[in-house]
């Protein structure tokens, strides 16, 4: 007889965290970045989106003081074999002008890889699956 209540318990604790898991892949990652005092590039590995095992276009917000730019990376062509290989994404990269260190945040809906950082290009740049979006 005790057995018949904990089914129904374990049904909810199961429908609890798939609906967690669910809500915790629909947040942007976030990522904020105080560049040094002189000019430079600034660069952050991302991963694309993924639904059904395949790459989705990924936007990344950009703030910057008091403005913000969007930036959309389209992922791989349906019969791009990066369409379902992992890894898969994107090098952003920005140029840093001003010496002053204003700080940059960074919002995607994919994933973040390499954190922002200023300086030499990362080594995904030479990976067949991603590419360099400036």
């Amino acid at each position: 007889m005790r057995k018949s209540g904990l089914y129904p318990l374990l049904g909810l604790a199961l429908v609890f965290s798939a609906a967690v898991a669910a809500a915790k892949g629909s947040r942007p990652a976030t990522a904020s970045f105080t560049p040094p005092a002189e000019t430079g590039r600034i660069f952050t590995v991302i991963d694309y989106p993924r639904a059904q095992g395949k790459a989705q276009t990924a936007t990344v917000t950009v703030t910057v003081a008091d403005s913000s730019r969007t930036i959309i990376a389209t992922a791989p062509a349906y019969q791009n074999p990066c369409t379902t290989s992992t890894p898969a994404g994107f090098v952003l990269q920005l140029r840093h002008n001003t010496p002053d260190p204003s700080p940059y945040t960074f919002s995607t809906n994919g994933t973040i890889v390499r954190a922002p950082y200023q300086g030499d290009p990362p080594p995904e740049i030479l990976h067949a699956c991603y590419k360099l979006v400036k």
